[in-house]
């Protein structure tokens, strides 16, 4: 798989498990992907949600793409950046519409855009589940 075509699969399947560390936990959730291309991986969170605590205090994290039809997932680790950008946030809320009566309730401040970038993903199925993990530097 090339990164064109990590980007492509994951944006295809736009919900993903996140899994992050709060002390010695693992605390695994769903996300939506907001977008993923060379600029990074683009999702957002909430900032009073234990993912954004949990992010802040350790920003490595694992994101688990699937798709049944082909049998196939994509992992993709790397450092979650936290970005304040008002613009990005506003474009954020208009592809998810259900986000808006929050913002507009509680302001834009709120909500915190996540970044992974300088990534590296593999993938899975059940063809290559023994098969050594290649990875793809995104």
């Amino acid at each position: 798989m090339t990164k064109e075509e990590v980007f492509e699969f994951v944006t295809k399947n736009p919900v993903f498990s996140l899994a992050t560390i709060d002390g010695s936990q693992p605390r695994v959730r769903m996300i939506m992907l907001y977008k993923a291309d060379a600029d990074g991986i683009i999702f957002c969170t909430g900032r009073d949600k234990a993912v954004c605590r949990q992010l802040r205090s350790n920003p490595a994290a694992e994101l688990c793409f699937y798709n049944a039809e082909p049998g196939m997932q994509v992992r993709i680790e790397g450092a979650v950046e936290m970005l304040d950008d008002l613009d990005l946030k506003k474009q954020v809320v208009e592809a998810f519409p259900f986000l808006k009566p929050w913002v507009e309730s509680a302001g834009y401040e709120v909500m915190v855009i996540c970044r992974l970038q300088n990534a590296k993903a593999t993938t899975w199925t059940m063809e290559t589940n023994f098969d050594p993990k290649e990875y793809i530097q995104l």
